[in-house]
């Protein structure tokens, strides 16, 4: 429970330096720190997910796409 706690808290800082950048002027650095970004917290989240299934759920997801599935059930 320790563990999902702590991922959703990195996420949470994760969505926040993401919508930071969202707010800059356009710049092909800033679109790749954007794009960067949105890497880690895709990471990030689907982990959450993932913890969470596992944790709450007893459920067995091991890639992004079969997570999102299952917690769409």
């Amino acid at each position: 429970m320790e563990t999902l706690k702590l991922r959703i808290e990195t996420t949470e800082k994760a969505l926040k330096t993401l919508k930071a950048i969202t707010e800059e002027p356009y710049s092909v650095i800033v679109r790749n720190a954007a794009i960067q970004r949105f890497e880690y917290t895709f990471e990030t989240f689907w982990k959450v997910v993932k913890n969470y299934l596992d944790v709450q759920e007893g459920i067995i997801c091991n890639s992004p796409k079969s997570c999102f599935k299952e917690i769409s059930r």
